[in-house]
């Protein structure tokens, strides 16, 4: 076992099992076969509508169907 990653499950070993599901999205980007981009240069407009939609799901979550089931 590489020292990187014994390092990376050491630190998995330390989170409390209700703080898990937190690494379940960025651990399925790293292990896809999929080559995804995230943006970072977001145009003032894109900003906005992130933000109004942040705003919609924090006033009513139940409105929103989710994208996958929870496993």
């Amino acid at each position: 076992m590489t020292a990187i990653r014994q390092e990376v499950l050491n630190y998995i070993d330390e989170i409390p099992d209700a703080q898990l599901e937190a690494l379940r999205p960025i651990l399925r980007l790293l292990t896809s076969a999929d080559h995804i981009i995230i943006e970072t240069d977001l145009t003032d407009d894109e900003k906005a509508t992130i933000a109004a939609g942040r705003e919609e799901y924090k006033a009513n979550p139940n409105s929103f169907v989710p994208l996958e089931e929870k496993l």
